[in-house]
């Protein structure tokens, strides 16, 4: 009988290695998670992913020994940090100025977006609510900014923040940011190397931006990871149109 291999319990890291770009632009990349190993059960360890404040985010997964070991490694000089009072604080006002942007209060939604952003000025939905409000009330040259300014927040690439991914990268694709949009799915991607809606997203972005050989290569990846992607064979179909 095998003997049961013994997990320590604690935090881990979890490297996911992926090749993100098209042709001469690709480069390999490496994003790190770290998760919370906290019981071991009848060959399985529960593990629970970590956010960007080092506090559970409540997804949890039951991975069996072998694929933990593989997957897995031990971080027991890790150290959590701890959500500041602030930061808390701004988590909720922008959820406040959210339920307004719902509900078009464009006014109400910009003051509690910019009180959310001076509690913690990289919060991520505080800055991606008040872009999309200078959008909504056509201020396109103050949606730019900030979204310039989130560009440059790595806490966009959390996972907890994956939702934002593609509606981030599409409103600056819309706004004529090609370039910034190109750089927000390659990072994106560093993530989920296999989301087919990056690499489509990706290569609209491209094309827009006059990089028809690249954007012909990322949507091809696109169809590659998911060949019933309607949206992206017929992208593909009036590229190649153009091309010819």
């Amino acid at each position: 009988m095998a003997q049961t291999p013994e997990i320590p319990l604690g935090y881990y890291v979890e490297r996911i290695k992926g090749k993100v770009g098209t042709g001469d632009t690709s480069k390999n990349a490496t994003m790190e998670n770290y998760w919370l190993a906290s019981e071991v059960n009848q060959g399985t360890v529960r593990v629970e992913l970590l956010d960007m404040h080092d506090s559970p985010t409540g997804f949890v997964e039951w991975v069996p020994f072998d694929e933990f070991i593989k997957r897995f490694e031990y971080a027991p000089e890790f150290s959590p940090r701890k959500v500041s009072l602030r930061q808390q604080q701004a988590d909720r006002v922008a959820a406040r100025a959210e339920r307004h942007l719902e509900a078009k209060e464009y006014l109400s939604a910009e003051f509690e977006f910019s009180n959310a952003i001076k509690l913690d000025e990289q919060n991520v939905r505080a800055n991606f609510g008040l872009g999309k409000t200078y959008l909504a009330t056509g201020q396109p040259e103050k949606a730019a900014n900030i979204f310039r300014k989130l560009g440059t927040i790595e806490a966009v690439l959390e996972p907890e923040n994956k939702h934002i991914f593609n509606e981030f990268g599409m409103s600056l694709r819309k706004m004529g940011l090609h370039a910034e949009a190109v750089r927000h799915y390659h990072r994106a991607l560093t993530l989920a190397p296999g989301d087919e809606n990056l690499w489509f997203n990706l290569g609209r972005a491209l094309y827009e931006g006059g990089q028809l050989k690249q954007a012909l290569g990322a949507v091809k990846r696109a169809l590659d990871i998911n060949p019933n992607l309607e949206a992206a064979r017929q992208y593909l179909q009036a590229m190649r149109q153009q091309a010819n």
